[in-house]
């Protein structure tokens, strides 16, 4: 089976390869449906040290295809895939989802669904906000304005709290959701006791933690803040947030509905036609390839 994906060695350029191996514990996977968001914007830019080449695509939806000796009861299902698992990035810290075929651990699978939809290809990322807010006691700062930081902001709003963001750009997106959003460090109080960081900016992080002196750093693995070392002169709650899925959670698809008209979705029919699309602009992109997937007007995002 041929496969034509997309790799990142600091350019973008289309390998295909003539099959794909399976090893135990693997799956292969026609994708579907592909959002390209902060961490395709990352890789793209040199900021952030890691190792290439690397096929970028870190969640979405595909259908699956064949597993070797594993659970056979996937074979044939749709599957939204997540971006984290076993401390990995998907298409950070392993090859991810740009390509026609994909080979991907089990592990990766966030849930099923029966007739997928473009923005369901968001859902591991919404629960994730929902658990990220989860962890508030108190108002946050929200480093980042990417679509985590956005969705974090929103689950923290509707759980009564009143977030506010600082971040190096993206400041006219968290804006338009009615967000308060810090230009610079001088606007900001030099008590803050919640900080939640969801983007990677190792200067503005470090600039903020030796400002404020939060008593409460809530971290994202898709921020990338291993990276860092964060200047703490006083005793502080560190808490790392795993969770890409949320168990009894009935509130992803409002999530989705608030941003569904700030996340933009296009079709293509062949997967050179995502290079245009990287880096993604905005909250991101929403791929859907043609070829594999067509859906009915009511599926539509």
């Amino acid at each position: 089976m041929k496969q034509k994906v997309v790799v990142f060695d600091d350019s973008l350029r289309i390998v295909e390869n003539p099959a794909i191996a399976l090893i135990p514990g693997y799956m292969l996977v026609k994708p579907l449906i592909i959002y390209l968001g902060f961490p395709e914007k990352l890789i793209t830019s040199g900021l952030m040290p890691f190792k290439t080449p690397v096929i970028p695509g870190s969640m979405g939806i595909g259908r699956v295809v064949e597993t070797y000796n594993g659970d056979g009861s996937i074979v044939g299902r749709n599957i939204v895939i997540s971006p984290f698992h076993n401390e990995e990035v998907l298409g950070v810290d392993r090859n991810g989802l740009l390509g026609n075929f994909v080979s991907l651990p089990t592990g990766y699978i966030h849930s099923t669904v029966e007739k997928p939809r473009a923005l369901q290809a968001l859902t591991p990322l919404v629960h994730h906000a929902y658990a990220l807010a989860d962890k508030l006691h108190d108002n946050p700062l929200i480093l980042g304005c990417e679509l985590l930081s956005i969705l974090t902001g929103i689950f923290s709003r509707n759980k009564g709290f009143e977030p506010a963001f600082i971040c190096g750009d993206g400041l006219r997106e968290a804006s338009k959701f009615g967000f308060k959003v810090f230009k610079n460090l001088g606007e900001i109080s030099p008590t803050v006791k919640s900080l939640i960081i969801t983007s990677y900016s190792p200067i503005l992080t470090g600039a903020v933690v030796e400002k404020t002196h939060p008593q409460h750093i809530i971290v994202s693995p898709l921020s990338f803040t291993n990276y860092l070392k964060l200047p703490l002169r006083e005793k502080v709650v560190i808490e790392r947030v795993t969770s890409f899925r949320v168990e009894s959670f009935n509130e992803a698809e409002k999530g989705l509905q608030e941003v569904k008209n700030e996340v933009r979705v296009v079709e293509v029919d062949d997967v050179e036609k995502t290079l245009g699309l990287i880096p993604p602009k905005g909250l991101g992109v929403v791929v859907k390839y043609s070829k594999l997937f067509q859906a009915t007007p009511d599926e539509q995002a």
